[in-house]
């Protein structure tokens, strides 16, 4: 821990203006990292990173932050939609800049903790916004014709914008759809509408990893609690208020498991296997992914940024 407070510490003496990332694949750490530092002499105040905990009634499958922590310090982009409610990471983007100043003219440190890769990458990659709003009815059609034709939608990618599809697995059907939308929108590929540019401040990313045999035991520790804390409640809690897998907040790994066993569909124990499979699955590939971000960081690191690495 004094090693990390020595960095910030030597961070902010140079950079009075900057800005601290902290991030890391699934089971890291993160979280636990921040809480230590509360207690420190920083004064800071979050921003999450977090793509699911930006939705209200969804608290123990997205693990938020207890309100007694967010009593002591404050914390934004969490518990502010509706699960029915639409964002994208230009939204997240738009609202953490805008609280960064917020936290800035308050003469505090502004800390962005988590790691929902196209959120944190808006802003380290500082991502040009395509003018280009969410065209619904245009998404349905994609999803047809996907639906009809797997892979279609990537060979159609391929041929317009080449350089974004070598990025995206053909199965990466949600990633794609946007990427079509943007080229549908705006007559350009996303490659060139949404290039990288210099950071807008001083950024230290602390970079938290955590190997299979630290994060495995904790998946499996996190799954077991979570259905001791009324996990299925809380799922039956959304369904009843109308909530239901159309909804961009459901569409996603816990909830496909919990909502068959709820409708009947199989037991309790085959949804904690499931829950526990995919999670396992779904960490590996953020650990495979992240490790290549690792490496890129590591090649080419960007200017006005510094980099602290944990294990």
């Amino acid at each position: 821990m004094k090693k990390v407070k020595d960095k910030i510490q030597n961070f902010i003496d140079k950079n009075p203006d900057g800005v601290v990332f902290i991030v890391g694949p699934t089971a890291s750490w993160k979280t636990k990292l921040s809480v230590e530092l509360i207690n420190s002499w920083i004064n800071w105040e979050i921003i999450s990173a977090d793509s699911r905990q930006i939705f209200r009634y969804m608290d123990i499958w997205t693990d938020k932050i207890s309100k007694q922590i967010r009593e002591q310090i404050p914390h934004y982009l969490i518990d502010f939609l509706e699960p029915d409610q639409f964002y994208t990471a230009w939204d997240w983007k738009k609202d953490a800049l805008r609280y960064v100043d917020k936290i800035k003219s308050n003469w505090k440190i502004p800390f962005i903790v988590g790691w929902t890769g196209l959120y944190t990458d808006t802003i380290y990659k500082n991502y040009s916004l395509p003018d280009a709003e969410p065209d619904f009815e245009f998404r349905k059609k994609l999803y047809e014709m996907e639906e009809k034709e797997p892979w279609i939608l990537w060979k159609k990618l391929n041929e317009v914008d080449p350089e974004e599809a070598s990025k995206n697995h053909p199965n990466s059907v949600r990633y794609i759809v946007r990427a079509l939308e943007i080229y549908e929108k705006t007559g350009q590929p996303k490659s060139v509408v949404c290039r990288s540019q210099p950071v807008p401040f001083p950024i230290l990313m602390i970079i938290k990893w955590a190997d299979k045999e630290v994060a495995n035991p904790k998946i499996n520790a996190r799954i077991k609690e979570m259905f001791q804390i009324w996990l299925v409640e809380e799922v039956k809690k959304l369904l009843d208020m109308w909530y239901n897998e159309s909804h961009q907040s459901l569409q996603s790994i816990w909830y496909k498991e919990i909502i068959p066993y709820i409708r009947w569909k199989y037991s309790l124990e085959t949804a904690k296997e499931n829950l526990k499979k995919n999670t396992h699955r779904y960490a590996k590939k953020q650990r495979t992914f992240f490790r290549r971000y690792l490496m890129d960081m590591r090649a080419n690191p960007k200017e006005n940024v510094e980099y602290l690495f944990l294990d």
